[in-house]
């Protein structure tokens, strides 16, 4: 019997809201959830193809062991069994500064980075390596100098803004950092109350509904943001 269910998509960090169509443990359907308070209603492509990850001929459902050239498939509880050792060994020989977590970095499914980070601190290790580390290490640095710590992490409030400053971002196509961004962009550039200003070398898709759009020669980001300090 089929039944629809809420969820989120967590294939990226916006966590869309979902509905769900499942039949046992398969999904069958999937439709954007309109009465999601944040995305209310907006779904892109990879969210609508859930069910083409879900139900992949090359999905992993089992752990695999490598044994010679080849892996093998085995249990979980022998799996859990056998990495819990090797973990206790790295331990006991070279202590919790021999251990990191990689992976976590928030860029969808965030219950990983929970039970990972949890895992790391058991262990006595604080060691911990994303992706974020190489993406976005000037953003945390400035969050660190600007509000006091660096995983603060803020995100642009266009609800309530009357500037939107933006360089070098195309969010109109990308949805980076704003749910619905091209709507909400539309939005924001037609309210007459409202600034949208773009610096960006290439006339983007964001650009063009800009009030403003500083169109600075390539190269010379750095010396804008300088001259913007010294004002």
């Amino acid at each position: 019997m089929s039944e629809w269910k809420k969820t989120f998509c967590a294939l990226c960090y916006h966590n869309c809201g979902l509905e769900i169509q499942t039949e046992g443990h398969r999904i069958t359907k999937v439709r954007p959830d309109r009465g999601h308070p944040r995305t209310k209603g907006y779904i892109c492509r990879k969210g609508m193809k859930i069910t083409h990850y879900q139900d992949h001929k090359e999905r992993l459902t089992h752990p695999l062991k490598r044994e010679g050239d080849q892996f093998v498939e085995i249990s979980w509880d022998q799996a859990i069994s056998e990495i819990a050792g090797k973990l206790r060994k790295l331990l006991d020989r070279h202590g919790p500064r021999a251990l990191a977590y990689m992976g976590g970095g928030g860029q969808g499914c965030h219950m990983e980075a929970g039970f990972g980070r949890t895992l790391l601190t058991a262990l006595g290790s604080q060691y911990h390596y994303s992706a974020l580390a190489q993406e976005l290490t000037g953003l945390f640095w400035i969050n660190g100098r600007a509000y006091g710590r660096q995983n603060l992490h803020l995100m642009p409030d266009l609800d309530r803004a009357e500037n939107f400053l933006v360089m070098g971002w195309n969010g109109y196509v990308s949805n980076a950092g704003v749910n619905r961004a091209k709507k909400r962009i539309s939005e924001f550039a037609k309210d007459s109350e409202k600034q949208l200003i773009v610096i960006d070398p290439l006339l983007s898709e964001t650009a063009k509904q800009a009030d403003t759009h500083l169109q600075i020669r390539i190269g010379t980001a750095a010396l804008f943001l300088k001259s913007l300090i010294a004002i």
